[in-house]
């Protein structure tokens, strides 16, 4: 790659590098990172483990779906990863943890069996979702844990369950282990794949909402309910789009792209739902806590404050089976997860660890809800007992270093597990890493300052760069620094200095393209699945590429709001809008509501004041009817008029009506803010960027090439096709009209005389653009012809019509 010598402007062709808008090979074959110290690659014990038990023909042979949608698949993963020796762009720890999650079906766990059949106790649907499935025979039925993430993979693991082993299989309980998604959200899938169900003793509990009453009991840990909405819906916004980058979800799967995320593939995308549950398990003075669901002794430990917040482990008494939640997997785990959750505590991961050793001493399976289980008292102990150090290690050792005076950077950077548990594969960092569990721990006990004045009250991201390039000489100066440092391998610093870059200007796509291979090759460094997926996520995003379909207009987020709020009660829904306040635009109001639901027949107080939204159950208050009072049939009419009331004050085309106050739900939504759900990471968060550079490389000097372009409903938008030379071949401008039909802008032929071809694609809309680029050759009679289809998208739909452009020219094949 070659940065200019010249200080000419950025966007010039000339100056942008032919080879960095495409996905590249690794560079350096040798470096992985962390080491891999002394591991067996050839140890063929997990791999034995993970096949033992297989139902023949349940492993997936075509991709879930949702009406056209795919939720779920695996044969892009099987189409590159049938060798065992891992490609270059990926660390061979991980590609061997990758192929091992590749293995998907119906097992049988209890009886062990080298094959499944019809005549097992304990069987697990594995990888049909991020999450393992596990199906337990009761007197009566079967127990579910951990229905998956979706519906969809739900609905599709219990069918396999029922085609492959029982028939006329009924459920009599789901257990649901932990207050993450991917292990209760597909629950309404597990109930609508069977029909009318019935449970066992479910007189002796209380029903709630969302599970009839007398059917299915659902048994969650202590805590549950209110986990499962505090870390999902308050800041479901900021969690999902770091969760697009954690799980790579919208990374191609192949060698150099998406292979895994350590603690399993991926997250299904179908739908779901929270629904409260029959019963929280509440330990009281009690160690454990014994169930008697289908005729199991169950065994809940409660096990709060560890890999989630609310978490318990089950022990199958009948079967001498514990599942240990999330706490026990084959992979060290996160303390502080990369989409963003609360900080983790290893001292009480250890603890819970180590009494379940000494309360389930007598196991003879771990049935975990990640990967594959772990057969043998032995094994289990010792699984247990390292995975136990492991985690109180973390916590003792970092404490010490910070009581020495290093900080969290020096400490991450330096340290070391020891032998006898970095040597072990279930320890190793595909999903958790060392240097990130190190600052979480830092994290928990003092928090994110380091104690030196000078990283106290620093300038914000943007204000550091504009200062650094202009300080360094601008910022071709800084980009013919950090390509010296490319071409040393310190990928490292060649990030942080075009990270300066394009915070500064972040249209500069010399910077974009060079700290996107930077990114790339740490990438294909790391044995983490989701430090894989991060690098290459934001190497995806600088190149410009297409990141999902997170919302991004208004009407997408109220939609997503509203059919959240259906799911809630009352008392959830006014703690969520506190959050949606705009408190600097509220600071003066002084609002007072009420609000009636008729078929709880409660009522309550909203007060807006101070820029705060303050809530109060009112339903007793028998000088209510003075007031007035804003009556609904229940919460789904609510929502109905939340949706509509906020469709007007929000709208995405022009400013939305705000009123002039009255006591009106519209008086108070009208200090609600709406969330882009693919906010900025990789660049300064007020940037728009609304002008993409590509490259088209491929077509031959002296050829002729053809255009057109056509564009839809799409917002103001700029195509401009122009050569290194600064030759101009077409200039297309499409203005916003209401007319939905794809149009024609431009057409035409030249002779193309530069080196490179290039195309810029710019739009009025204030949100992010993204542009797909498909590629083909053809042979006609005269010759080889290089043919690229390029598609906007300008964020509103998703359809990728808004603008699009054919070229065909000359190749040099």
């Amino acid at each position: 790659m070659a940065i200019s010598e010249n200080k000419t402007n950025h966007t010039a062709a000339g100056n942008i590098d032919s080879f960095s808008a495409i996905r590249k090979d690794k560079i350096d074959k040798c470096f992985y990172y962390p080491p891999p110290g002394i591991l067996h690659l050839d140890d063929t014990t997990d791999e034995k483990n993970a096949t033992c038990g297989y139902v023949g023909g349940t492993a997936l042979s075509h991709p879930i779906t949702s009406g056209n949608t795919t939720v779920w698949g695996m044969n892009d993963y099987n189409a590159f990863m049938d060798d065992s020796e891992a490609p270059p762009t990926v660390n061979p720890v991980l590609w061997r943890m990758e192929r091992l999650n590749n293995k998907n079906g119906l097992f049988q766990v209890h009886p062990k069996a080298e094959k499944g059949g019809r005549t097992g106790n304990i069987y697990q649907i594995r990888s049909y979702d991020l999450a393992t499935m596990t199906i337990v025979k009761g007197d009566t039925g079967w127990v579910v844990i951990d229905p998956l993430t979706s519906n969809e993979t739900a609905a599709a693991g219990w069918k396999c369950f029922c085609e492959q082993v029982d028939a006329n299989a009924l459920i009599s309980a789901i257990i649901i282990t932990h207050s993450h998604v991917d292990h209760y959200k597909g629950v309404e899938g597990i109930i609508d794949a069977t029909g009318i169900l019935r449970g066992v003793a479910q007189a002796d509990f209380e029903t709630k909402r969302g599970i009839p009453a007398g059917k299915v009991l659902v048994v969650a840990p202590n805590g549950f309910y209110n986990e499962a909405i505090s870390e999902n819906l308050y800041l479901g916004n900021c969690m999902s789009r770091r969760a697009v980058y954690m799980y790579g979800s919208a990374l191609p799967k192949d060698e150099k792209g998406h292979v895994g995320s350590g603690l399993g593939k991926t997250i299904s995308t179908g739908t779901g739902a929270l629904l409260s549950p029959s019963f929280e398990v509440k330990p009281g003075d009690k160690e454990l806590v014994t169930l008697y669901i289908d005729g199991l002794e169950m065994q809940f430990q409660d096990v709060p404050g560890t890999e989630a917040p609310a978490e318990f482990h089950v022990y199958i008494k009948k079967y001498r089976a514990l599942c240990p939640g999330e706490n026990v997997t084959h992979t060290l785990h996160n303390l502080l997860t990369s989409r963003g959750a609360k900080v983790r505590d290893p001292k009480a991961f250890g603890k819970a660890i180590d009494d379940a050793i000494r309360l389930f001493g007598n196991m003879e399976c771990l049935i975990g809800n990640h990967h594959w289980p772990t057969w043998g008292n032995a094994e289990c102990i010792a699984l247990m007992e390292k995975q136990r150090d492991l985690y109180l290690y973390f916590n003792d050792q970092v404490i010490r270093l910070l009581n020495k005076g290093m900080n969290m950077e020096e400490i991450a950077e330096t340290f070391t597990l020891p032998d006898s548990l970095n040597c072990e594969f279930y320890n190793r960092g595909y999903y958790g890493t060392v240097n990130h569990d190190v600052k979480a721990v830092v994290q928990r006990y003092i928090g994110w300052w380091d104690g030196n004045p000078a990283n106290y009250f620093k300038y914000p991201d943007k204000e550091v760069a504009l200062r650094f390039v202009a300080d360094m000489g601008g910022a071709d100066a800084v980009l013919r620094k950090a390509m010296e440092y490319f071409k040393k391998a310190d990928y490292r610093w060649t990030v942080e200095l075009t990270r300066q870059v394009v915070f500064n200007d972040p249209e500069n796509m010399q910077a974009r393209y060079l700290q996107a291979d930077a990114l790339e090759q740490l990438a294909y460094s790391f044995e983490s699945g989701t430090w894989r997926n991060i690098f290459l996520s934001a190497a995806f995003e600088l190149r410009g590429e297409p990141m999902g379909v997170l919302p991004r207009t208004n009407k997408e987020f109220i939609t997503q709001a509203t059919a959240t709020l259906k799911t809630l009660t009352p008392e959830y829904i006014f703690e969520y809008f506190a959050t949606l306040v705009n408190g600097v635009e509220a600071g003066k109001a002084n609002l007072l509501l009420y609000v009636h639901f008729d078929d709880t027949n409660q009522t309550h107080e909203l007060h807006l004041v101070n820029g705060v939204l303050h809530h109060k159950d009112k339903t007793e208050d028998k000088e209510l009817a003075e007031k007035n009072v804003i009556t609904f049939a229940g919460v789904e009419a609510f929502a109905e008029d939340f949706r509509l009331r906020m469709l007007t004050l929000h709208p995405d085309d022009c400013p939305g009506t705000k009123t002039d106050g009255g006591a009106s739900l519209t008086s108070l939504y009208q200090f609600f803010d709406t969330f882009n759900g693919m906010w900025n990471i990789v660049e300064p968060l007020d940037s728009t960027p609304r002008k993409r550079t590509y490259l088209l490389s491929g077509f031959v000097t002296g050829t002729t090439i053809q255009w057109d372009i056509s564009a839809s409903a799409c917002y103001d938008s700029i195509t401009h096709i122009y050569d290194d030379t600064g030759k101009s071949y077409a200039c297309a401008i499409k203005k916003k009209t209401g007319n939905d039909n794809l149009i024609t802008l431009a057409q035409g032929q030249a002779l193309f005389m530069g080196k490179d071809l290039y195309i810029d694609i710019s739009s009025s809309l204030a949100h992010r653009i993204d542009v797909k680029i498909d590629t083909w050759t053809t042979v006609g009679p005269k010759g080889v012809l290089l043919h690229k289809s390029i598609y906007m998208e300008d964020s509103t739909d998703n359809d990728y019509n808004d603008v699009c452009i054919t070229l065909t020219g000359g190749c040099g094949i």
